[in-house]
């Protein structure tokens, strides 16, 4: 029993213990190997080994470069320092304070109940109703916040389905048992309006993978519907787990579509800066504009292939293509009463509603393709996304969250001077919600990629792995970018999709040089890939959530959420070998990386579709 013990008391500290062994452990390497190439590689070991493990918060981890590579001499400790801030970062911080105003006014709830009141509520096109608005939230606000608005929503309305699609079929599990595992930490409790509703919460640690999710499920527990409730038919039971997955899903998906929409995306188009300007290129091209371009359609694509199949594994293809089910008018009920409570747009709605327009219309007029736009009227790489992001952002700061009783935005004439407020009109946003909401730790790790990529270069680390992994250039060149995406999107499964990107993309940005072909050939769709996560409730937030409410098991999201991912990487190879091959010319590299050699690829071992 002693040694059980002991192993419970170092189980109890393996954080502590993880964080004192490791760098010990591969102390030799630097004091061995003398050179910067191996103390760069130590650092990068060390951080890689945090990160899979989440010993320290993923942001902590990512500030040790700063102490690291100065240590042994590969970066001076200020020039490890600068690349914390960079334009990405900026452009990142004023998309994510857009998006900290939309939930602030539950402007991001309006618009999904509005679209949920479009459809009917046979299962099909309630799924539909769901999916959607959380795929293009999602696009524009975390993942996690728009999966925590929507599963309240689902619980509802699925409680209102319950008799519809009640059999005569009983669960043989007992009353003890609803399908699903109680040991979810999922707490239930009497509610008096006798419809199950989701309590969720969670706080924001830095980015989308390391949020700590706390789901609470209220449900309604008549003495006399005891048995009723806890032996639900089989149909009721699929239905349920696909209109949870289906959000879940959709979230990640939809944070592919645009640049801001998650973490990996921004870090992608820094990344991909540095490695063209390493050689004179000012920018790699990628920019809010061509980012849609190239993903959006794709995006489209997946949510379409994941409502397909979630309704032929959960519902039956019958169920798909000739609906027998009936329009159950209480469960358009919920949506509407949900949607009526919110009552008119305020004033502070409208208003973040039009800085979230105008900020789009600057993000695609600056530099639209083809055609000149108002970011030609300056220098050159003077103005990016980020100051249309910023000029947005501060906006919100000054303008009012009610409408005035100034000038011409007085309601009537004469306004009585005793009823004019005495106290200042509060601002759309203030810096007290900000710095509470914003998930300052996404900087951090933004800025720790940069700061490990420059390491990596400056030291020769990137050029000493790229050479050991010349031997994918007898690979064609499509069947090396499947193999790729395959393997991140299998990594992100069990680590932060943005760390798994951070590690990644400064050696596939080598290896792409190496074998001369354009970086963003293989930047690209990897970035992309890494909110291909569908098959584990650890893979990201939004799995978490969903698999908390008790819907559903491991297995349910492992054997949905395979095919998934499946479906969705052959989306992405077939996507990147044709509308972006065409649109960003990934065919064709850019002479400065070449040193005289033939600047197009073979095309013919690009594609096979």
């Amino acid at each position: 029993m002693g040694w059980r013990r002991v192993l419970w008391d170092l189980w109890e500290v393996k954080r502590t213990l993880i964080v004192i062994v490791v760098p010990l452990i591969l102390l030799p390497l630097p004091l061995l190997v003398d050179s910067s190439e191996a103390k760069c590689a130590y650092g990068l070991a060390v951080m890689a080994i945090f990160w899979i493990t989440e010993t320290l918060p993923l942001a902590v981890t990512s500030l040790l470069p700063v102490i690291v590579f100065p240590i042994f001499g590969v970066m001076k400790a200020g020039d490890v320092a600068s690349n914390y801030i960079k334009d990405s970062s900026i452009f990142g911080i004023g998309g994510l304070t857009l998006a900290v105003a939309v939930e602030k006014w539950n402007l991001h709830k309006r618009i999904a109940l509005r679209v949920l009141l479009m459809f009917g509520s046979k299962p099909k096109w309630l799924m539909f109703g769901f999916m959607l608005p959380t795929w293009f939230l999602s696009m524009w606000v975390s993942n996690t916040a728009t999966t925590a608005m929507m599963i309240p929503i689902v619980g509802a309305v699925m409680e209102q389905l319950k008799e519809v699609n009640e059999v005569e079929e009983v669960n043989e599990k007992g009353t003890d048992n609803l399908g699903y595992d109680k040991a979810n930490n999922v707490e239930e409790k009497p509610n008096e309006n006798g419809v199950k509703d989701f309590n969720i919460t969670y706080s924001e640690n830095g980015e989308e993978g390391m949020k700590e999710v706390q789901i609470e499920v209220k449900e309604k527990q008549n003495k006399e519907q005891v048995h009723h409730n806890y032996s639900e038919s089989k149909e009721y039971k699929n239905m349920c787990k696909a209109m949870t997955l289906c959000v879940a899903y959709a979230a990640n998906i939809g944070g592919t579509g645009t640049l801001s929409g998650t973490g990996p995306n921004i870090i992608m188009q820094g990344q991909a800066d540095l490695v063209f300007q390493r050689v004179g290129i000012e920018s790699s091209g990628i920019n809010f504009v061509s980012w849609m371009i190239f993903a959006l359609p794709g995006s489209i694509i997946c949510l379409a292939i994941l409502w397909i199949w979630l309704q032929i594994w959960f519902l039956g293809i019958r169920e798909l293509l000739c609906s027998t089910k009936k329009e159950d008018q209480r469960a358009t009920k919920i949506i509407r009463d949900a949607f009526e409570k919110l009552g008119p747009m305020s004033f502070a709605e409208i208003v973040v509603l039009v800085h979230f327009v105008l900020l789009i219309i600057l993000w695609f007029s600056r530099k639209p393709p083809y055609v000149d736009g108002w970011g030609s009227w300056f220098k050159t790489g003077y103005l990016t996304d980020s100051a249309s992001a910023i000029f947005i952002v501060t906006s919100m700061f000054v303008f009012p969250s009610v409408r005035p009783a100034v000038l011409c935005f007085r309601k009537t004439k004469g306004f009585p001077k005793d009823d004019r407020p005495h106290k200042p009109v509060p601002p759309i946003l203030d810096w007290p919600t900000v710095e509470k909401k914003f998930p300052w730790g996404v900087l951090l790790l933004i800025g720790g990629g940069f700061a490990l990529a420059d390491a990596c270069e400056k030291s020769g680390l990137s050029s000493w792995i790229g050479s050991h992994l010349e031997a994918f250039k007898e690979l064609d060149t499509w069947v090396m970018v499947l193999l790729f995406t395959s393997l991140v999107a299998v990594c992100t499964e069990v680590t932060s999709n943005t760390a798994t990107i951070t590690l990644l993309l400064p050696i596939l940005g080598d290896l792409a040089v190496r074998l001369q072909l354009n970086p963003l050939y293989l930047m690209f769709p990897c970035a992309i890939a890494t909110s291909f996560a569908f098959m584990l409730p650890v893979a990201t937030p939004p799995n978490a959530i969903v698999f908390a409410t008790g819907y559903i098991t491991v297995k349910d999201m492992a054997s949905a959420g395979f095919m998934v991912n499946i479906l969705c990487i052959l989306v992405l190879n077939v996507a990147v070998n044709t509308w972006g091959m065409a649109y960003f010319n990934l065919n064709v590299v850019p002479p400065e990386f070449l040193n005289g050699h033939n600047t197009t690829m073979n095309v013919t071992t690009v594609s096979p579709y």
